[in-house]
């Protein structure tokens, strides 16, 4: 079903027909994002390539210092190799600030809070990321984990949507679903993998009697630094 005129009247109402008039205003960036899973549950292509191109014209937010931040940035990923989470949480959160537009830095964040369980602000961090560039699938996946584990499955099923439609490999992504629908003991990201594979009219099982664990291996702690190109067995497609 197509629900362009669902979130056409209020894109317009907010002026957003050229490029916004605040660079990077969070809330709207994520009431975008909200927008586009809503429209990828849907299987509406229109709107979420609409969306996205609203998005690729907000200009990036200007670095406070762009050499402190990648330094923040690499002194993160280090603690990530030793795992000490809290020391890689604290120069992830640094590297941000330093340069709100360092978007390893922002996926990075939102891959650790999700891991401390802290939800709300890894979605906050993952949004960022995707206003940023919202064709980053290893956000999206991120992003859907986050969803199933507050059991929230229509988000969970519109972000692993744009985790397929956006991945560099869509042959390694479809395994990657196959796999989380197959093995993954959580009901509701294993029925969100399940039905975005129905959705791409991609071969898909139910699983009679799931695993009685979920799938740790489908995102690890430690991450390589450039999270837009994570092989798809370490955190998403």
């Amino acid at each position: 079903m197509n629900t362009l005129r669902y979130w056409l009247i209020p894109l317009l109402a907010l002026g957003l027909s050229g490029p916004p008039a605040r660079a990077q205003n969070s809330e709207q960036s994520r009431y975008y994002i909200q927008q586009m899973i809503e429209l990828a549950a849907a299987h509406d292509e229109n709107g979420v390539t609409t969306l996205r191109r609203v998005l690729e014209q907000n200009p990036r937010p200007s670095p406070v210092d762009a050499d402190a931040a990648r330094t923040a940035l690499n002194r993160g990923l280090a603690a990530l190799e030793q795992n000490e989470p809290t020391a890689a949480l604290s120069a992830f959160q640094q590297a941000g600030r330093n340069d709100p537009g360092n978007i390893d830095a922002i996926s990075h964040l939102g891959l650790l809070y999700r891991k401390l369980n802290r939800l709300k602000e890894a979605e906050i961090a993952l949004q960022q990321a995707l206003a940023l560039d919202p064709t980053r699938a290893v956000a999206w996946f991120q992003i859907a984990q986050v969803y199933g584990l507050q059991n929230d499955g229509r988000r969970a099923l519109g972000a692993l949507a744009n985790t397929y439609r956006f991945a560099q490999n869509p042959m390694r992504a479809e395994e990657i679903l196959r796999n989380i629908a197959e093995n993954e003991a959580a009901d509701t990201l294993r029925n969100a993998a399940l039905e975005t594979l129905r959705l791409y009219r991609l071969p898909a099982q139910a699983v009679i009697v799931p695993p009685s664990t979920p799938n740790a291996a489908i995102a690890p702690l430690k991450a390589p630094a450039n999270p837009a190109r994570l092989h798809p067995t370490q955190a998403a497609p």
